[in-house]
């Protein structure tokens, strides 16, 4: 299942599935995996992903982009089992 994310919009919730976030050039993406979830932060003006890099522990980093580095953003949710 893929759920598109507009610049505006927010995906958030448990779910550690992927980001594809596309810049400029809008052919390679930027990928992280295992994704928490999805926020903006600064008034709308950034989009905040949080990475999971502990599985075990829940442990997690924010990765910050800055509305004006990207064009879109694709969100794809893990098969359901």
């Amino acid at each position: 299942m893929l759920a598109k994310g507009a610049v505006g919009m927010a995906v958030s919730g448990r779910c550690d599935g992927t980001v594809r976030l596309y810049r400029d050039d809008s052919v390679t993406p930027v990928v992280y995996d295992d994704v928490k979830h999805v926020f903006w932060t600064g008034a709308n003006t950034v989009l905040t992903i949080a990475q999971i890099t502990d599985a075990a522990t829940g442990a997690h980093r924010y990765v910050h982009w800055p509305r004006e580095r990207f064009c879109w953003y694709v969100y794809e949710k893990p098969e359901a089992a």
